[in-house]
């Protein structure tokens, strides 16, 4: 019995890779998909093997299951993902379908009769399950190669905006010198799917405001990476990386005084670097593409958007 469990856990993963590899790439949406299967005792002990689609040594999957149970599902979400893609490109001459599911033989030709009549070339190049493996090396031999992707992530920052009464919670709401304010607003830099160039530079203008002496002290920025749309607040965001500037103020300030900040989004390669400017000095923080961590920190907003001003 120990002999027979060991080659059971043998035959199972050896059929799976068999139809993943061999047979689903090839599937065309019409014709049922046969998998020629091993004695094994596994197999003899079924007791209705016609119910699982089991005849003799052959086990069929039919078109219409495989559609509804396994393709389908996945290839409208693909579709969709196009859809956004293509709405943001506007202008788009070709669409290849790389990884392991860009074999799908049924994939391709979801894919051309959706979008055959906006894209000129849709198609599969061979081995297209090692095209992301080629990307990533090729990348990183020439660099330059690649000059714009979509962003995986919102990216954000953390503000002190006016407080907008009926509108913001009564919890954020902080009386300053500069006025009645609402903390932990979200500003948002770049939105989850955006297409953004190799380097490009993403720049919004703050203001720094002294509150007087009894809060004189560093500011600290704090930087936030979302999975999704972008929110209205922070308040339950954990900052993802943080910006420390030395207090820009000096004694004989009065209080209310406002000094600029500019803050910048870079998007390179393999991380975004995030500067902000403060009286001609610059202070940087990275986030790497490969880290989905994050960093806790304290959610206090920092500054506030001088747009509002």
């Amino acid at each position: 019995m120990q002999g027979a469990k060991i080659q059971d856990d043998v035959t199972i993963p050896n059929l799976v890779e068999k139809f993943a590899f061999a047979l689903k790439p090839h599937f065309n949406g019409k014709d049922d998909l046969h998998l020629e299967l091993p004695w094994n005792s596994f197999f003899k002990s079924i007791k209705d093997p016609g119910a699982i689609g089991i005849d003799e040594d052959t086990m069929t999957f039919t078109a219409a299951e495989l559609k509804k149970v396994v393709f389908d599902p996945v290839v409208t979400k693909v579709l969709e993902l196009i859809r956004d893609q293509l709405d943001q490109a506007k202008n788009c001459s070709a669409i290849f379908m790389v990884g392991g599911f860009g074999s799908s033989t049924y994939l391709l030709d979801c894919v051309k009769r959706a979008y055959g009549h906006k894209v000129r070339l849709i198609s599969a190049p061979n081995r297209p399950e090692i095209a992301v493996v080629f990307g990533a090396v090729y990348a990183g031999l020439n660099p330059k190669k690649v000059t714009a992707r979509a962003t995986r992530r919102c990216y954000g920052v953390g503000v002190l905006e006016p407080f907008r009464i009926g509108i913001d919670p009564p919890k954020l709401m902080k009386h300053r010198i500069d006025g009645l304010m609402c903390s932990n607003r979200f500003s948002k830099f770049v939105t989850k799917g955006q297409l953004v160039k190799m380097d490009e530079c993403i720049s919004h203008s703050y203001v720094l405001v002294y509150q007087g002496v009894e809060e004189a002290g560093n500011f600290r920025i704090s930087v936030y990476t979302i999975d999704g749309d972008p929110p209205q607040y922070t308040t339950d965001l954990h900052a993802s990386a943080y910006i420390s500037i030395p207090d820009p103020f000096t004694i004989v300030d009065l209080p209310g005084k406002e000094v600029p900040c500019e803050l910048k989004f870079y998007f390179g390669l393999s991380e975004v670097k995030v500067e902000a400017t403060v009286l001609g000095k610059s202070y940087i923080t990275r986030l790497q593409f490969n880290i989905d961590s994050h960093v806790n920190l304290p959610r206090q907003i920092l500054f506030k958007s001088a747009r509002e001003y």
